[in-house]
């Protein structure tokens, strides 16, 4: 059954929405995603930025993107150094990611508290960012083989010092690179043609301990499982054994 007015559990379904202007303001790239995975992210304490990482001016991140090269684009890290003064405060964020312009899937949330400078790496899907509920985006929906993919990112509580990103594709064949280089449509240097592991691994270097702890309770579940299964049709194998000598000596009696 559905909560009611004066349930709780229809109060506590109600703070992440505006009460004041809910129908006016309401859309699905405000609401879709409030926060991000912290699995793939990394803090780290000091304030040197990996030199992988694509410097940018101020706090956009803009490139064009093909529809050849939207095929390949799997993936996108970027890298903040920032610092506190004053103590110890709580560092949020915002991320407004938009496609030509129109505003997708904003993210939100707070990195923890820190009283020093530190390094935050953050690994993002294209999708949760400029595409509609976690879908692709459409091409069609704006009638144009090149789309300007660009993300916008606010910090609160301390000061963006550096901001850089790398990209993540799957292997692009050489026509491609040339058409993405000749009209300048992304820094070839932010491109880093890996699987997802191999770029996890060199880019968010601490989270590897916790991806090898996940691949080992997986295989550890997955053989639990087969064991399972195992006693299950030796089980039933014993059973059905069991019922035919119960019949072969009802026959004989018979």
């Amino acid at each position: 059954m559905l909560p009611s007015k004066g349930d709780e559990a229809y109060i506590d379904l109600m703070p992440s929405f505006p009460r004041n202007d809910i129908m006016a303001d309401f859309s699905v790239e405000r609401y879709r995603y409030p926060t991000i995975s912290t699995y793939s992210r990394d803090i780290l304490p000091g304030g040197d930025m990996p030199e992988e990482f694509v410097l940018v001016e101020g706090s956009t991140i803009s490139f064009m993107v093909s529809r050849d090269f939207y095929d390949k684009f799997m993936g996108l890290a970027l890298c903040v150094v920032f610092s506190v003064d004053n103590g110890e405060k709580e560092i949020l964020f915002d991320i407004v990611p938009h496609v030509n312009g129109q505003r997708r899937n904003r993210l939100s949330g707070s990195l923890g508290s820190f009283d020093s400078d530190h390094m935050w790496i953050q690994y993002l899907k294209p999708n949760v960012l400029w595409g509609m509920l976690e879908g692709a985006v459409d091409f069609l929906e704006f009638d144009e083989d090149r789309l300007r993919f660009s993300l916008t990112l606010s910090i609160l509580g301390g000061t963006m010092k550096k901001f850089g990103y790398v990209l993540r594709c799957k292997q692009i064949d050489d026509d491609l690179k040339v058409v993405l280089e000749d009209n300048q449509l992304v820094d070839p240097a932010s491109i880093y043609e890996m699987k997802f592991e191999e770029f996890f691994y060199k880019f968010l270097p601490r989270q590897k301990k916790g991806l090898e702890c996940q691949r080992e309770e997986s295989k550890r579940l997955m053989e639990e499982s087969e064991c399972q299964e195992e006693c299950a049709r030796e089980k039933l194998k014993q059973q059905m054994e069991e019922m035919n000598a119960s019949d072969s000596s009802d026959n004989e009696t018979d």
